[in-house]
């Protein structure tokens, strides 16, 4: 397990070990979006303290390889739903926390680059015959593994939005964030054949966002 790939399920784990609400119907929900085109990418967007970070976590625990998540829902909601052992603990998972990454680069228009740098940096550990060493391109990386294993992967963007709110005025880099958006989502033969399902969440209008990445 990683922190960025397969990150496994001690998120939720946690969670669970405190009052939980079985909110496990967002699973089934998303296990209907898997391969399904365009509805495999998924954006949450809501208010903050509304529990998005939560949810992220259920989903790196249900679907991330590297881990089994059996105890952890199989006395839920989700269990009962044909669905329920198709998916479980099948993908690997990409997961990032976008203010995770603003707070911790040094220069902040590095952050880019860095959130790039640090997945790529993982996939060569565990797929080091598949991702040259010279690459830094993360869509270009995912897209070379998931074509060579035949195995996609699913991606989960906590806080998708916290860039534009950071850096309101870096018009460079809020273009350099939707480029790699872009080279993920677009859609397109090579994201069909990379992403099983992907799921945002934020807490800004997407309007303007999903015009740009068409």
């Amino acid at each position: 397990m990683g922190i960025y790939l397969n990150p496994g399920n001690e998120g939720f784990r946690s969670i669970r070990k405190s009052f939980y609400v079985d909110k496990t119907g967002l699973i089934e929900y998303i296990n209907g979006t898997i391969n399904a085109i365009p509805e495999k990418l998924t954006c949450f967007s809501r208010s903050r303290r509304f529990g998005k970070s939560f949810a992220a976590k259920m989903l790196c625990a249900y679907y991330g390889k590297g881990c089994d998540s059996h105890s952890l829902f199989d006395d839920l909601k989700i269990s009962c739903s044909d669905t329920y052992e198709k998916h479980l603990n099948k993908y690997d998972v990409i997961y990032l926390d976008i203010t995770w990454f603003i707070s911790t680069t040094e220069n902040r228009k590095e952050v880019v680059k860095d959130l790039q740098d640090s997945v790529i940096k993982e996939l060569k550990e565990t797929y080091a015959d598949y991702v040259e060493e010279e690459e830094m391109s993360l869509p270009r990386s995912l897209s070379n593994v998931a074509k060579k294993t035949g195995h996609k992967f699913f991606i989960i963007i906590d806080e998708w939005d916290a860039l534009f709110r950071e850096a309101k005025l870096d018009i460079a880099l809020q273009d350099e964030y939707v480029q790699l958006l872009r080279g993920l989502f677009k859609g397109g033969t090579t994201t069909d054949e990379t992403i099983a399902a992907a799921y945002l969440t934020g807490i800004l209008p997407i309007k303007n966002m999903g015009q740009s990445l068409h």
